[in-house]
């Protein structure tokens, strides 16, 4: 059974819980640019299976607070820190799609403590020129235009051939439906993120996901981070697009299972005798 929690003094973000409470791992999950926790309601119908799960609004998205000035990836981790250490997780693996993913190699660099294994689809290395100017046009265009403005164009490039159906229809009708001005500010945030400083930081194993018809984040992004990480496995997927885990959520959950049974299996074996239920 799933449950909602809003915002309040104890969380500030809104997020939504479901699967076992005694799993080995709690699974993060971690929203795109532009979405918000619903993102991943696909995937959970496979991750709870198996798997504690929360999927969060981060802050400006979603239920969670709004923001007034744009919040980096730094300031998105330490929100999810927070969240993790008043809530007493451990074991805690974030899973973050493209700039989620950003977010997820922040929390895991900047705060590892409760960060057992990490899982970054489509992530971002850091925010190229090129992309910077399109991404700062997009955000005027919105603030300027609306939500209109800005599509089809804003989802269609995270679709690449991918069908119109019914997953489609619902991706572009939220999208349609959110603040301008909030994902404006979302873009802005973007403009200058960069995961590198908390690369070297990170110790846990690592997968990352990557797909080859990615326009927004191509795979150069992925293997930059695998090169700087200490344990870390690539899945190049050649047809993959940019939302891989929303458009192909059966894919990714087994390679994310596979992963984990793994990232398991090794702890236990380095440290037998480890409660490594989550309390």
């Amino acid at each position: 059974m799933r449950t909602e929690q809003g915002p309040s003094k104890a969380t500030a973000l809104h997020v939504s819980a479901g699967g076992p409470t005694d799993a080995a791992f709690t699974l993060l999950l971690i929203h795109p640019m532009g979405a918000d926790l619903t993102f991943w309601s696909r995937c959970r119908e496979f991750f709870e299976e198996h798997h504690c799960c929360i999927a969060v609004d981060l802050r400006g998205a979603g239920a969670s607070p709004a923001s007034s000035r744009p919040v980096s990836i730094e300031a998105h981790a330490d929100d999810l820190a927070e969240f993790v250490d008043r809530a007493g997780l451990r074991n805690v693996v974030p899973v973050g799609c493209a700039v989620g993913a950003m977010v997820a190699a922040a929390l895991a660099g900047r705060h590892p403590a409760s960060i057992r294994a990490l899982v970054l689809c489509n992530p971002g290395f850091k925010t190229q020129p090129a992309a910077r100017d399109m991404l700062a046009m997009r955000a005027a265009t919105a603030r300027k235009g609306g939500m209109p403005a800005v599509l089809p164009g804003a989802v269609d490039s995270a679709f690449v051939d991918c069908p119109r159906d019914v997953a489609y229809e619902a991706y572009f009708r939220r999208f349609a439906n959110q603040d301008p001005v909030a994902y404006a500010l979302q873009i802005e945030a973007m403009l200058d993120a960069d995961t590198e400083p908390f690369l070297g930081k990170i110790t846990c194993p690592t997968l990352i996901v990557a797909g080859g018809k990615d326009p927004l984040l191509p795979v150069e992004h992925a293997r930059a981070i695998k090169e700087r990480l200490a344990e870390a496995r690539l899945v190049e997927i050649p047809d993959g697009a940019h939302f891989i885990p929303y458009q192909r959520p059966e894919e990714f959950s087994a390679l994310v299972g596979d992963f984990l049974q793994k990232a398991r299996h090794a702890r236990s074996s380095s440290a037998p005798g480890t409660d490594s239920r989550i309390r």
